[in-house]
C-alpha cells in the first residue's frame, strides 16, 4: 500500500489564507509483480465525509476508504475545511481534489474515465456540487474550460442533504455551506441535476430524522427525469450517520441488526458500479 497526503493548495499553487485543510488523504496498491498485476489499471473512489460542514466525520473517512480500497480501487479521502469558512472554499476543495486524482491517472495507473465519489450526508451535498455544477463560477475560475474534469464519472450519495425545501433541509448544512455569499436555492442539488451528469447510486433509511429521506426521493427524480441512469435504494429501518454499518461505527457488539440489514448497500452500490466497468483491468 501507498499512503501519503496531498496538500491539495499547495499542489494547485494556490496560497492560504484562513484555510487549515484542504488535503488528500491517500490510499493506493503497490504493484504486484509476483502475482501478475504490475500493468494493473484500478478505477478510483473520492470519499467525501458528512458533518454538517461544521466538523468532517472520521467515521466516514478511512472506513469508507477500506470498503472500496479491499474490491480493489484506489481510495482518495477529501478532508476539507469546515464553517466559519463558507463558500467557495468547500466547492473548489472538492474540485480540486477530482482534478488532482484526473491528472494523476496515468501516473497512478487508473482508469481515467473511472473515476466514481462517494459523499455522506452533508458530503453528500459537497459531492452533488461537483456531480452537477461542476461549471459554477468558482470552479471555473479555477480550472477553466477543463472544469468538466472535476465530475465525477459515477456518484454515490449516501444519506445525502440534497433540498434547500426547508419542509425537508437540514439547514445547519446549508448555513455553514452558504454563508452570506450564495443563496441556498441555488445550490440545492435536486434543482440541478442535467442530462451531462454522470450515474448516480442513491441510498437512505427510513427513519432518518436528521436528513430526511425525501432529500433522496427527489434526487431521484431529478436524475430519472434528465435521463441518467440512476438507482436508489431506501432501507426500512437505521438512522443517520450509519456510514458502513460495522461494530466500529455503531460502537455495539453485537452490531445491531437494522446495521446488519442495512450493509447492503455496499455491496449494492459495488455491483452498480461493476455494471458501469469499475473493476480493476
Amino acid at each position: 500500500m501507498i499512503t501519503e497526503t496531498i496538500d491539495l493548495l499547495s499542489y494547485f499553487g494556490l496560497k492560504r489564507k484562513d484555510e487549515k485543510n484542504g488535503k488528500l488523504v491517500v490510499y493506493r496498491h503497490s504493484a504486484m509483480p509476483e502475482m501478475g498485476d504490475a500493468a494493473a489499471h484500478r478505477p478510483a473512489m473520492l470519499v467525501i465525509p458528512g458533518g454538517g460542514y461544521g466538523f468532517v466525520s472520521q467515521r466516514e473517512a478511512d472506513p469508507v476508504a477500506w470498503e472500496y480500497f479491499v474490491e480493489g480501487y484506489d481510495v482518495f479521502v477529501l478532508q476539507y475545511d469546515i464553517a466559519p469558512l463558507t463558500y467557495p472554499v468547500q466547492i473548489t476543495q472538492a474540485a480540486m481534489a477530482m482534478m488532482y486524482i484526473r491528472k494523476n491517472a496515468e501516473q497512478f495507473h487508473i482508469l481515467p474515465d473511472k473515476i466514481a465519489a462517494i459523499g455522506f450526508s452533508a458530503g453528500g451535498h459537497l459531492l452533488g456540487c461537483i456531480s452537477t455544477l461542476w461549471d459554477d463560477p468558482a470552479v471555473r475560475d479555477l480550472f477553466g474550460d477543463e472544469c468538466v474534469k472535476v465530475r465525477p464519472d459515477a456518484s454515490v450519495y449516501s444519506y445525502a442533504v440534497i433540498s434547500s425545501d426547508p419542509k425537508i433541509a437540514h439547514l445547519g448544512s446549508f448555513e455553514n455551506f452558504c454563508g452570506k455569499a450564495v443563496n441556498a436555492d441555488d445550490y440545492s442539488i435536486d434543482k440541478k441535476v442535467r442530462p451531462a451528469c454522470k450515474p448516480a447510486f442513491i441510498w437512505a433509511n427510513t427513519p432518518d430524522t436528521c436528513v430526511p429521506p425525501q432529500n433522496s426521493l427527489r434526487l431521484y427524480e431529478a436524475y430519472l427525469n434528465a435521463g441518467v441512469p440512476v438507482e436508489l435504494h431506501i432501507f426500512r429501518e437505521g438512522w443517520h450517520g450509519m456510514s458502513v454499518c460495522k461494530e466500529e461505527i455503531e460502537h455495539t457488539r453485537p452490531v445491531s441488526e437494522p446495521c446488519i440489514y442495512t450493509r447492503q448497500w455496499i455491496q449494492l452500490c459495488k455491483t452498480f458500479l461493476k455494471t458501469l466497468g469499475f473493476c480493476v483491468n
